[in-house]
């Protein structure tokens, strides 16, 4: 094989590099150049997470080069995210077994230590799966409810239904309230497994375990709380990781209800694309809910994640929309109509609200701006336009 035809064999990589280490990204660079791939486009600071998933599609990538020696922890997170989307390879110059075998479990499906490995590494990884254009990324969605009683989990319930209306071919639905559970109440389900399995089982899920774990509904898999409120659930960072890690790869949106900011809630919002912030415009549900932003902001949470949904809004019963804003500081993202009938008829009888209502109407319009979905508005006809048309 010639040179020309060698470089030929590589030119429909187009990697992201992720590299704070400048010496090693330099020589990164370089070997790609040598090897005729497109230029890689370079992070030289670790994105905040949810951060990744984007600068892939921006880059159009479809191969991401991670450095897990700058600082290693954080790196694992990145290659979870990374990993749903496109191969990712662990760069390292030291030969650490133990890291790698973390890499790997973390998503990994290289480790290169030496940059003059390149062509190796993207060989091998021509075998798995030829280069391709980018899917698009999981989108995952964490449910906070400002203040118990607020309508967090019928949200959550109503969102991921109406996410697959919306075209989303896969949704999952996870109860992460550990306290009360509302999910399986609500859809009338019973399953034998729960949260708590999965966090178990994490380190060796599979889609056969998998499948036990989670129960169809609504066109939607379902993930539920533990039934006994006694059953002890420990999700920390790691966890926390490894589950978004496996949701992500399998799924293009998931659907978290949480009970509050709690630790475990924490951990999911750290990890989510989108936290919704979920109260009602009267007065006390707004000083838990400011109390909440505030926990929130404390725990790191970007603002620029976090959009607020007014349930049950009834402008004449409580604060107004600008008022709302004047007292959290934050713009609502979606407000819901008070139809409280219709939701504890939909409650007796296990499922959604119909697709007609106002509330699943709202709902649905909340899901296709989160997706992308969102049709443009029809531009009206201008009055010289009907006139030419009547001529």
């Amino acid at each position: 094989m010639d040179p020309a035809s060698k470089r030929a064999d590589y030119t429909t990589w187009k990697p992201l590099l992720v590299c704070p280490d400048a010496a090693l990204a330099g020589q990164l660079r370089a070997a790609c150049g040598e090897l005729g791939t497109h230029a890689p486009a370079l992070l030289a600071q670790y994105p905040r997470i949810g951060g990744l998933a984007a600068a892939l599609t921006e880059h159009r990538a479809n191969v991401c080069l991670i450095d897990v020696g700058a600082h290693a922890e954080f790196a694992l997170l990145l290659i979870g995210e990374a990993a749903a989307a496109v191969p990712v390879v662990a760069l390292n110059t030291r030969n650490d077994a133990e890291l790698i075998l973390r890499c790997l479990r973390r998503g990994a499906c290289e480790f290169l230590s030496d940059p003059g490995s390149l062509a190796a590494v993207f060989d091998r990884l021509r075998l798995l799966s030829a280069p391709a254009e980018t899917s698009k990324p999981c989108a995952v969605y964490c449910v906070i409810p400002g203040k118990p009683g607020c309508g967090a989990s019928t949200l959550a319930m109503h969102l991921a239904v109406e996410c697959k209306r919306s075209g989303v071919p896969r949704v999952l639905l996870v109860d992460a309230d550990l306290e009360s559970g509302a999910l399986a109440f609500l859809l009338k389900l019973k399953p034998d497994f729960h949260l708590g399995d999965a966090v178990r089982d994490r380190q060796r899920m599979d889609d056969d375990l998998w499948g036990r774990l989670a129960v169809p509904s609504n066109g939607v898999d379902v993930l539920l709380a533990p039934e006994s409120p006694a059953a002890r659930v420990s999700i920390d960072s790691a966890a926390a990781q490894d589950l978004f890690a496996f949701w992500r790869s399998r799924y293009d949106a998931v659907v978290i209800d949480t009970a509050g900011v709690h630790p475990h809630a924490v951990e999911f919002a750290r990890l989510a694309d989108r936290v919704l912030l979920v109260t009602t415009n009267e007065l006390v549900a707004m000083h838990a809910s400011r109390r909440a932003v505030e926990r929130l902001e404390h725990h790191s949470l970007d603002r620029t994640r976090l959009s607020l949904v007014i349930n049950r809004y009834t402008p004449s019963m409580g604060l107004k929309r600008d008022e709302v804003e004047t007292a959290l500081k934050l713009a609502p993202y979606a407000l819901l109509p008070n139809e409280y009938d219709v939701v504890q008829q939909a409650v007796l009888e296990g499922r959604p609200v119909a697709a007609g209502t106002r509330l699943a109407r709202a709902v649905h319009a909340i899901a296709e701006r989160l997706t992308g979905a969102e049709q443009p508005a029809a531009k009206k006809p201008s009055l010289f336009g009907l006139l030419q048309r009547r001529n």
